[in-house]
């Protein structure tokens, strides 16, 4: 704890000294009026700058370090240009320090101890302090004498025209940054999106297994007993009874992680999407991965469907594979295109995802939907790629979403994936 507060008091410092350094130097920019010592200076435009983005801060520290670096710089560069008297030297830097510490105060007292913090009301105040310590400053010059309304004109249009620059720089820099972060925020929404489906896709198909494992369990079990009525050798009975046992560990570490899983990514804490969204989520996540990949392909989005659907996932696992089953087949193609549609046909959304790639013989069409079938695979090692794979695609098409899924394809001239989805079920919410 004592080095952390140690750490945010030199932060804190650091801070400051950068601010007076910056603002002296600032000063340096002014054109001196209306009375001799009394200059209009840059310094005041960037001060609320300061003060705006280092809210942490005690406004009166930080302006009385701008109170001495400021003022004795100046006296210092009039000393030494002997631009004037040693007085006046003195009563300039006297004066001008009056004008920052008056001006700290103000601002500590009207705004950072006011709870009432917002930019209407630290735009009030900045032109309140900029107006009354130049009052200040200019009356300790003319020793409170020599009044006039135009003094007082010009000295409120002065305060008005460094506030109005100083709080647009500021206000639009925040907002700017604001922006940024809300777009930061946002990919990081749709890249968790793109990451739920994938997960979802998976544990859906985990809970259409356990049945599977159910089954090779029973029948090791089964086959079991049947070794022993055939009072065949004791160790291709225990063979057996381990194969049950192993599958029915499996079944359980499965059950674990669907139910870690499925708690994380539960359908009652998702939040439902436009699909204009999810054509957005899918197509920019697969035209990064095709920038990685160095592929010259360009992906066409046409969507005439205005939807909110609930159970979103699973049409991005749909969109993701079919998309990049078209980049896969366009990997030494110059100009690759894929055009994605989406129309609306009465009760159903028929979703097109076409491109001219290397395309599919007729016996490739016969298998592409058959379990376990896929053409992605390493020669070299002989491992193979896969997504959830079409034949999983199909399977979420029809349950989901009551729809289907097409195919056309010509070899060398591309393939086109029809799919045909219930409006009903799109836009209801998940079923169990």
């Amino acid at each position: 704890m004592f080095k952390q507060s140690r750490f945010i008091s030199y932060g804190r410092y650091q801070r400051i000294l950068v601010a007076a350094i910056c603002i002296a130097l600032a000063s340096q920019i002014n054109f001196q009026t209306y009375t001799s010592g009394f200059i209009i200076t840059l310094a005041v435009l960037l001060l609320p700058i300061f003060l705006y983005f280092n809210r942490d801060l005690n406004p009166f520290q930080l302006t009385l370090a701008v109170a001495v670096a400021s003022p004795i710089f100046r006296g210092v560069l009039l000393f030494i240009s002997q631009d004037a008297s040693a007085n006046h030297i003195i009563q300039f830097t006297i004066t001008d320090m009056a004008f920052y510490v008056c001006y700290g105060a103000l601002y500590y007292l009207i705004y950072w101890r006011n709870g009432q913090r917002n930019n209407g009301y630290f735009f009030f105040t900045i032109v309140l302090c900029d107006y009354l310590s130049n009052l200040l400053e200019v009356s300790l010059l003319t020793g409170f004498s020599h009044y006039s309304y135009q003094l007082f004109q010009f000295l409120f249009m002065a305060a008005l025209i460094r506030s109005l620059g100083s709080c647009s720089i500021a206000f639009v820099y925040h907002y700017f940054t604001l922006m940024l972060r809300d777009e930061n925020h946002e990919q990081r929404y749709y890249h968790f999106v793109w990451v739920a489906s994938a997960v979802k896709s998976d544990v859906y198909f985990m809970r259409k297994n356990i049945s599977e494992i159910e089954n090779v369990m029973k029948n090791a079990y089964l086959l079991n007993q049947q070794l022993q009525q055939d009072k065949v050798d004791e160790k291709q009975q225990d063979m057996a009874l381990s194969i049950a046992r192993d599958v029915h560990e499996i079944k359980k570490d499965y059950q674990n992680v669907i139910r870690g899983l499925g708690d994380y990514f539960d359908d009652d804490t998702s939040v439902p999407m436009q699909l204009a969204d999810i054509l957005k989520v899918t197509v920019n996540y697969i035209r990064e991965a095709i920038k990685q990949r160095h592929q010259n392909i360009v992906i066409e989005v046409h969507n005439q469907v205005d939807l909110v659907v609930p159970n979103h996932y699973y049409v991005v696992s749909i969109l993701s594979n079919l998309i990049f089953n078209s980049v896969d087949a366009m990997d030494d193609k110059a100009n690759g295109l894929i055009r994605v549609t989406v129309a609306d046909d009465n009760d159903q959304i028929i979703i097109n995802v076409s491109d001219n790639g290397s395309g599919m013989d007729q016996e490739t069409l016969a298998m592409i939907f058959e379990p376990g079938f896929t053409t992605k695979f390493d020669e070299s090692t002989g491992v193979v790629y896969r997504g959830i794979g079409l034949s999983h695609v199909k399977i979420i098409t029809q349950e989901q979403f009551d729809g289907d899924i097409q195919v056309a394809s010509k070899p060398g001239q591309g393939t086109d994936f029809q799919v045909t989805l219930s409006k009903r079920r799109l836009t209801q919410e998940a079923r169990s």
